[in-house]
């Protein structure tokens, strides 16, 4: 018997590429064989981005290479740039299916017809009821048999002045608290999953009626065998004081959190639409810090803004010094047509906005040497992902990678761990 064959392809974020860790199981449960992208497949998914023009670059590229690997194949583009701009796609030659971000898991039910040639380019962007979460019933997975990501709610409605993503994802809509936990306790008991890992487009607005983050993370917690969940990103403005206690107190909920602050200058979060001071971010990250004093604090930041001149450049990058981040992840803006920071004056030039980016990354390479650091004699708890020529590595619950001996631990283990180095951002301990 031979099976039909499926190839992957994704850009963006972690929500991108755990959607198409689901696709991928749903296609294998059904026979399909997963070949790799390039290779001359039957079927090839492109899940796209468009949070930039570069990454509308990117899918383009991909669309190409897939037309071009398989000519006889079928070519299906998915995602956020169908969603924002489906002409762009339509356009190229090739393509059998586009479907927007919510229809993406709705797949099957036109691969029938494409494949036996009963029609011709298929397009689905707008779901009948965008206020209603696209259940997705397959297992959620990176590949990593360690850590598995949920994903629990789509869309934002926070319209900020550099962003795409409230026209490509939609509306804030969230996934039932009885699912989440259903495919957790799969993904624990029958895929033996250690961690999972929340995840979402704005997971602070979880809610399904009158169950908020807050109660959906207790109800997980009570799962026998989960030992982590992790958050993977949440706004500042989300993150409220009950859910920091609880989390102060918890054994299992990892003392992480990605908030994106953006930039350190009033004028500029303001110009970003941006929901917050940095004075009030800064009020914030104290009472963290009061209740969870190791906690792993990592952050998004844009430079070259438009109107960014070299004093609030500096007023940022003091602010990241003072916040004391254990990590940044850097972006230079881009002008993403459709957003009002696209047209605002003031443009940076690219030179500069690589100057200031090579400036941050020299100093996100300090954070997290600092960080490390502080953990040196104090343990942690480590989830063990793969051997390497050091031994055994993993990264332990304030998303620090660590590492020990190959005769102390194994993959898909966790145990407690005594730091006895830090090598840069990287720690070595023993099994305690």
């Amino acid at each position: 018997m031979t099976h039909k064959t499926v190839s992957f392809f994704t850009l963006g974020c972690k929500l991108n590429q755990a959607e198409t860790d689901a696709l991928r199981s749903a296609f294998r449960l059904r026979g399909w064989k997963v070949v790799p992208f390039k290779e001359e497949s039957d079927v090839c998914i492109i899940n796209s981005c468009t949070v930039t023009n570069q990454a509308d670059r990117k899918t383009r590229s991909a669309i190409y290479q897939a037309v071009k690997a398989s000519p006889q194949g079928k070519v299906v583009v998915v995602g956020c740039l169908p969603e924002v701009d489906p002409e762009q796609v339509s356009h190229i030659e090739g393509v059998d299916v586009i479907l927007g971000n919510r229809e993406k898991f709705k797949l099957f039910n036109y691969l029938d017809s494409v494949i036996s040639h009963s029609e011709s380019q298929i397009i689905h962007i707008h779901e009948d009821n965008p206020e209603e979460y696209p259940e997705n019933i397959f297992i959620t997975s990176t590949g990593n048999r360690n850590r598995a990501f949920i994903k629990i709610q789509e869309g934002c409605a926070n319209y900020c002045t550099f962003c795409i993503i409230p026209y490509a994802r939609g509306k804030p809509v969230s996934r039932s608290l009885q699912s989440t936990v259903e495919e957790t306790k799969k993904l624990v008991h029958e895929h033996h999953y250690k961690e999972i890992v929340l995840t979402g487009i704005n997971i602070g607005a979880y809610r399904d009626g009158d169950n908020d983050l807050l109660a959906l993370i207790r109800a997980l917690e009570a799962i026998p065998g989960l030992l982590r969940i992790r958050i993977s990103s949440i706004e500042m403005n989300t993150l409220s004081n009950e859910l920091i206690d609880h989390i102060a107190q918890s054994t299992i909920i990892a003392p992480h959190f990605h908030v994106s602050l953006q930039s350190g200058s009033n004028p500029l979060l303001k110009a970003m639409n941006r929901h917050y001071t940095r004075e009030e971010f800064a009020e914030k990250v104290f009472n963290i810090r009061k209740k969870i004093p190791l906690i792993s604090l990592g952050t998004d930041i844009i430079t070259g803004f438009p109107g960014e001149t070299d004093e609030l450049f500096q007023e940022t990058y003091e602010f990241l010094e003072m916040i004391r981040f254990s990590y940044l992840h850097i972006f230079r803006f881009s002008p993403k047509k459709g957003t009002p920071a696209a047209k605002m004056e003031h443009q940076i030039p690219d030179h500069e906005k690589i100057r200031r980016s090579r400036i941050l990354h020299e100093l996100d390479k300090k954070l997290r040497c600092q960080y490390a650091s502080q953990f040196l004699e104090k343990k942690v708890r480590v989830l063990w992902e793969s051997y390497h020529e050091r031994g055994v590595k993993g990264f332990n619950e304030y998303y620090i990678l660590t590492e020990t001996d190959k005769n102390q631990a194994s993959p898909n283990q966790m145990n407690d761990v005594e730091i006895v180095s830090a090598q840069g951002n990287i720690l070595r301990g023993r099994v305690v």
